[in-house]
């Protein structure tokens, strides 16, 4: 029943071996064989601890320090050299967007490619030349190791049911890597469906939906997120880390991850099928042109008159045409010539509007403008014009 202090630490599967002093020089550099993790300490002010590597020309090697993510005091900064002294690359502070609550990333990560055959020195310092038994660090050097994680925000969703809720997610990408990621739901209970969940190549993130169910539940919902993708010809799967945006100082954001998500959907339901996308996705559409979706929705909306507005879209974009049909409605999405180009990627949020009118007191008529909420999110790709 008891606990201890608590103490932050990393898992992995690098070989690791312990700093060796005296190693402050090049000439008593600590040899290491890579790809590995080297264990050390800045022990006492003014230290410096210097590594030597055999390199080959052409290779991409990655050197990375976990300290301050780890609780330790150090200000780390990495400086790369060949074996005249020349540094090729240094680092003082590398931001990490999946580190939370540390309000000074003061970490430090250096990618380059190795110029030529030889011998090549990593050294680590502390910026303020201070040291002591609580600058202790862990560095990774070796070849990339491309991966990913996934914070999705908000964690807490209330709904109405037959609701769609928008939902961001975000891919903390990992030494380089850029490849596309695929979103899914998993575990959830059936009438809950995601549109738009595919994190484009190079995209640090993505708006998508979520959909719930048309009938109202008394219990609160843990929402499961899985990330897909294929990197190195594996697939590689990680589950999202619910988490909510928090700003320091009017300037910094930080994901702060959160033990669950969770969905509330209740309320009266409304009745009826939820709002459905009818046109195979993704939805092409060419610069400078336009494209038709129809959306089959429920005949609550086919009864009163919408109004469809873009939500934080690119800029370029912009609503054609609504066509009202019995249950369904067929929109165009136009996409000027200096908006997105040929090859990009995303997802469109469409928000619905009708205007509520009622006699007041008074007996004069009034009237606003209500959120009936999201269409589900359209995912879209951008190609040349016919």
């Amino acid at each position: 029943p008891w606990e201890s202090n608590r103490l932050a630490f990393v898992q992995g599967t690098l070989k690791s071996v312990r700093e060796i002093e005296p190693n402050d020089q090049p000439s008593q550099a600590q040899p290491v064989v890579l790809p590995l993790v080297v264990d050390g300490r800045i022990g006492q002010a003014g230290d410096r601890d210097t590594y030597r590597i055999d390199g080959r020309k052409g290779q991409r090697m990655v050197a990375e320090i976990r300290a301050r993510r780890l609780g330790s005091e150090l200000d780390s900064l990495l400086k790369w050299t060949d074996g005249t002294g020349r540094v090729l690359a240094s680092n003082d502070d590398f931001q990490d967007p999946g580190a939370g609550l540390i309000t000074h990333q003061a970490d430090s990560q250096v990618c380059l490619t190795l110029p030529r055959d030889g011998k090549y020195f990593v050294r680590v310092s502390d910026t303020q030349n201070h040291g002591g038994e609580a600058y202790g660090y862990r560095l990774r050097l070796g070849p990339p190791r491309p991966d990913f994680e996934l914070r999705v925000v908000p964690s807490r969703l209330n709904a109405r049911p037959g609701m769609t809720l928008p939902l961001t997610v975000h891919a903390l990408r990992r030494d380089g890597w850029e490849g596309p990621i695929e979103v899914r739901l998993t575990a959830m209970p059936a009438g809950f469906s995601l549109s738009g969940g595919r994190i484009p190549a190079g995209h640090d993130k993505i708006q998508l939906s979520l959909s719930v169910p048309g009938i109202p539940s008394r219990e609160h919902i843990p929402l499961r997120l899985e990330g897909r993708a294929t990197i190195g010809g594996r697939e590689v799967r990680h589950d999202a880390v619910p988490a909510e945006d928090r700003m320091q100082a009017f300037l910094y954001r930080h994901l702060v991850p959160v033990r669950q998500a969770l969905v509330t959907v209740q309320g009266r339901p409304r009745g009826g099928k939820l709002v459905r996308i009818l046109d195979p996705m993704p939805l092409q559409i060419p610069v400078g042109g336009t494209a038709q979706i129809r959306l089959a929705i429920p005949k609550r909306l086919s009864l009163v008159p919408l109004q469809l507005e873009l939500r934080d879209s690119p800029e370029g974009f912009f609503l054609g045409k609504v066509a009202p049909h019995p249950q369904s409605l067929s929109l165009a999405l136009n996409l000027r010539g200096d908006g997105p180009k040929v090859g990009q990627q995303g997802n469109l949020i469409i928000e619905a509007f009708h205007n509520r009118s009622w006699k007041a007191r008074d007996g004069k008529r009034k009237q606003r403008r209500v959120s009936l909420g999201i269409l589900p999110a359209i995912p879209y790709d951008i190609v040349a014009a016919p």
